[in-house]
């Protein structure tokens, strides 16, 4: 009753709401088709990433390259520069006071190459006294710009931070000290460069801006801009982008992703100018890095949908064949109280490995179920804490062997005094006496025999095929055992009062061997003249 109520409730469980939820077949398919879209949904971002990743890194490299190739570069227009006002000045040295001189090294300068705007020369006074190209209405000026003023007093050479003139030229100074042949300050010579106009600095640095969407700029040890690809810029503070930061604070060569100061996501790689303290900076929007990548996306998407369409339509047509015997499976299974069931199993037509797999799980499946059921069935019959049958077990037993006519002997037995033990040592030392108690009864008996545990005390063997003499040995077997082995606890004595019948003896129901057992074993206690009784309902075997 047990099994069948259980099966009938699994069975219930696993009914199939019919019309209610996808058939087999279309399940199939769509867990199909959603694995072989995840699949390619995932290796075709995997991919995508990896170019990604690979294209950013090769920018940002190819970035910072360059941004050192031109640092390099501008270093080296700084120090041509330096080198051409050096010629100069010492020409000047031992002709300071000749104004064809001064007027033809100036002019020289400014025009044989395109260094710089214009040149100047200032006397140890402060006093400018020529330019090229000619600006009568500056020379005789006293130069009161910070910048002059820092070339005149600091007699080295000297590049000087951005500033703008009294004529509103925005410019960088590049000066160098005049001596006289006895060591005497003279003056300075400068170059300045006009960083809104043509000039050597400018056309190198233009040459270069904005390949494949990379463009540069220059900043100065402030961070101000000294060349920017759009001139309206220039002269702009742009130190809160942390590139800048990087390259003109820190001194750093390198590259990052960053948000420039227009709010725009750029790969931008740096270098500093060794000699000023500028800062080089290569970079390039991150959209249009990626732009390329989207186009490359795109076509690979065109060149696999043709492919992927005959993917689906393949895993369509397979799912219908691949349903038919799991959908059968599925039916079968529905009904598994079936007589049947394994039969129906057997007979599925199982052309693929799948299907093989699957009967052969279910039919495990089926046995598993029985055996724990099985295992449940024994567990309501087993006493937890002796391991021996409950009393429902005894009678299942003795219904069985009634059925199949086997003769038995019934041993009955309790503990004389349990209750005093319980209230003497406690109900744990209790426990432990029936437990030593059931051990030594297993011990005392065979592996065909059924021992039961009442309750209480009380105890029930069912010995087949056993006569009550022998029946009597066993119990001799079981107190001899008793009396001679350790109890569980120190000082505890244990005794028994036994009771034996069999069937060889009456021709009673198996009901009434277990009353006339629990009859001889009342007559023992009362009888009692020691702790131990072997008593039966007739002549006695003893």
């Amino acid at each position: 009753m047990f099994h069948s109520a259980l099966l009938q409730k699994w069975r219930g469980a696993h009914r199939k709401p019919w019309g209610s939820i996808l058939d087999l077949r279309s399940l199939i398919l769509g867990l199909s088709l959603l694995a072989v879209l995840i699949t390619f949904a995932n290796t075709f971002y995997a991919g995508f990433s990896q170019q990604r990743e690979m294209l950013i890194r090769n920018t940002l490299d190819s970035n910072e390259a360059y941004a050192s190739k031109l640092a390099t570069m501008t270093d080296q227009f700084l120090q041509q520069a330096e080198t051409q006002l050096g010629f100069s000045a010492m020409v000047l040295g031992s002709a300071f006071d000749d104004p064809a001189i001064r007027a033809a090294e100036t002019r020289r300068l400014a025009e044989q190459s395109q260094t710089f705007n214009s040149v100047i020369i200032v006397d140890a006074q402060g006093t400018l006294i020529d330019v090229s190209p000619a600006m009568k209405e500056i020379v005789g000026q006293q130069v009161r710009s910070a910048s002059l003023v820092e070339a005149l007093n600091a007699r080295r050479p000297l590049v000087s931070d951005p500033f703008t003139t009294g004529t509103g030229r925005f410019l960088i100074l590049i000066s160098k000290p005049i001596f006289a042949s006895d060591g005497v300050f003279r003056g300075f010579l400068g170059g300045a460069v006009y960083l809104h106009e043509k000039n050597g600095l400018e056309q190198m640095l233009a040459h270069h801006h904005y390949q494949n969407g990379s463009y540069l700029y220059v900043v100065d040890r402030l961070g101000n801009l000294i060349y920017h690809w759009e001139p309206q810029r220039i002269g702009q503070n742009v130190l809160s982008n942390p590139v800048v930061q990087a390259v003109v604070q820190r001194g750093e060569t390198g590259s990052a992703e960053t948000v420039n100061t227009q709010g725009r996501d750029t790969l931008a790689g740096f270098a500093p100018v060794s000699s000023t303290g500028w800062g080089v900076i290569v970079q390039r929007p991150t959209d249009l890095t990626l732009k390329l990548l989207s186009r490359q996306a795109q076509d690979m998407l065109l060149q696999i949908a043709p492919l992927l369409c005959l993917t689906l339509l393949g895993i369509w047509i397979f799912s219908r064949l691949i349903s038919s015997p799991l959908h059968d499976l599925a039916r079968i299974t529905n009904r598994l109280s079936d007589a049947d069931t394994d039969q129906k199993i057997t007979q599925v037509p199982s052309w693929y490995y799948e299907v093989i797999a699957l009967k052969k799980a279910i039919e495990a499946g089926l046995s598993q179920m029985q055996h724990k059921i099985s295992r449940l069935n024994q567990e309501t019959l087993t006493d937890p804490l002796t391991g021996l049958l409950k009393r429902r077990g005894l009678d299942d037993t003795l219904q069985q062997w009634q059925e199949l006519r086997i003769p038995f002997a019934v041993v009955a037995l309790d503990i004389d005094h349990f209750k005093s033990i319980n209230d003497t040592y406690g109900h744990d030392v209790g426990d432990a006496a029936l437990q030593f108690l059931a051990a030594h009864m297993r011990r005392a008996t065979r592996s065909g025999d059924v021992l039961c545990r009442n309750g209480g005390d009380e105890f029930t063997l069912l010995l087949p095929g056993t006569p009550g003499r022998e029946a009597v040995h066993v119990c001799e077997r079981l107190v001899q055992t008793l009396a001679t082995d350790s109890p569980p606890y120190p000082g505890l004595k244990i005794t028994l009062s036994i009771g034996v019948a069999d069937t060889q003896q009456t021709m009673e129901s198996g009901e009434d061997v277990l009353k006339l057992a629990d009859a001889a074993l009342y007559r023992a206690k009362r009888n009692a003249v020691s702790y131990t009784h072997l008593t039966l309902p007739t002549t006695p075997y003893v």
